[in-house]
């Protein structure tokens, strides 16, 4: 007989809180399960299949016995070849401060912990991927919730730092582009952010794994401005390597001996056969399909916002990258969990309530993830059409 009783478990187990829409996950997946045809516009992952160069060299690493151990940094090819893929981005970021992770995840844990004290608090803004937190928590931190709105696209100000920052902040969190919204920090803005942090003393972490997915030249990455703070990279959005769990960190001078330190305790090292397969993706015909993927994902994006607009939901501004868009349907519901209920049920149509990334927020938000192909989205925009004018 299974014990279900035991040891207390840690407190911080219990403030976590649930993802609402894992419960629109099970409805979809029963459905599935009775034959049903499920469009998901819920999870944050890219239908577009992992290029088939980078498989085959994978392929390759495994039978040439790839598998074992890597520097803890991750290899040298591949931190190089990342290195030059800033410089083509007009970018001067040395191999030695690019540190291969365990997905973009390992980076946000790792540099969590390498600035974070037990009750340090690290200021980001609402909303905001409901990981993030965890991060923070998991080290001990608390976080120091930002208030944002559709007027400031749902990324924070730096008047706002200068008005609500206290001893206890000793970090500033942002993403840029951002998930849920897709919203990125203005250019005037960051740089602004950056200087405040500077001038404070404060450690700045910036997400940046949606930041080759936008749908403007003029996006630039924060290192444009400075490279005295910590940046997260991923291969999993821009080249659709999600479950190979591969990404990167860009360290500050400052903090590099130490965090590459930590990163040898927390993670040993990235998968090896992933790192080496992972070189396949600066090759041309892999950099040809990814920037053919962006192309797509601003179609489908130009597609969504008039289609979603007619049916009676806001939207801020259009997302300026990633595949998402953030709505408020106060004009259709007062309660998104209920509507995203109700929706997936009669239609089959699977999307994510707003609670998921916000604390703060009327509960009439919704995130809505364009990850179907052109035809599946104007049959899941129809569907709901007839869902909402039923």
């Amino acid at each position: 007989m299974r014990r279900i009783d035991g040891p207390k478990l840690a407190d911080r187990l219990q403030a976590i809180p649930p993802f609402h829409v894992m419960e629109i996950v099970r409805i979809a997946e029963a459905l599935e399960a009775s034959g049903v045809d499920v469009i998901h516009l819920e999870v944050g992952e890219p239908d577009f299949p992992t290029s088939p160069s980078v498989i085959e060299r994978a392929c390759a690493a495994l039978h040439a016995g790839k598998t074992r151990y890597t520097d803890a940094r991750g290899i040298q090819p591949l931190r190089d070849a990342l290195s030059r893929w800033y410089q083509g981005q007009g970018l001067n970021v040395p191999a030695s401060r690019i540190q291969i992770t365990v997905g973009a995840s390992g980076g946000l844990l790792l540099s969590a912990a390498a600035t974070t004290n037990p009750g340090d608090a690290v200021l980001m803004a609402d909303p905001a991927y409901p990981c993030n937190p965890r991060f923070v928590e998991a080290v001990g931190g608390v976080v120091h919730w930002i208030p944002t709105n559709a007027s400031t696209r749902f990324q924070p100000r730096a008047a706002q730092l200068e008005d609500m920052a206290t001893e206890r902040d000793r970090s500033l969190m942002l993403a840029h582009p951002a998930n849920p919204t897709g919203q990125a920090v203005p250019a005037i803005e960051l740089e602004r952010m950056i200087q405040w942090c500077r001038n404070t003393q404060r450690h700045l972490i910036v997400d940046e794994i949606y930041q080759n997915l936008a749908f403007t030249h003029d996006l630039q990455s924060s290192l444009a401005f400075s490279d005295e703070h910590f940046v997260i990279g991923s291969f999993s959005k821009y080249f659709n390597m999600t479950g190979w769990r591969l990404g990167w960190m860009v360290i500050p001078d400052y903090a590099l001996e130490a965090t590459q330190r930590l990163a040898q305790h927390l993670f040993i090292c990235a998968p090896s056969f992933a790192q080496e397969a992972a070189l396949a993706c600066f090759e041309p015909d892999a950099m040809r399909a990814a920037e053919a993927h962006r192309i797509e994902l601003q179609a489908r994006r130009d597609l969504l916002i008039p289609r979603l607009e007619a049916m009676g939901f806001q939207i801020a501004a259009d997302p300026d990258g990633a595949f998402y868009v953030f709505v408020d349907a106060s004009n259709v519901t007062q309660n998104s969990q209920q509507f995203c209920t109700d929706l997936i049920r009669q239609t089959g149509v699977a999307i994510t309530p707003g609670v998921d990334f916000s604390g703060t927020l009327p509960p009439t938000w919704i995130r809505i993830a364009y990850t179907q192909p052109i035809a599946r989205l104007e049959e899941a925009m129809q569907r709901m059409a007839d869902f909402i004018g039923g």
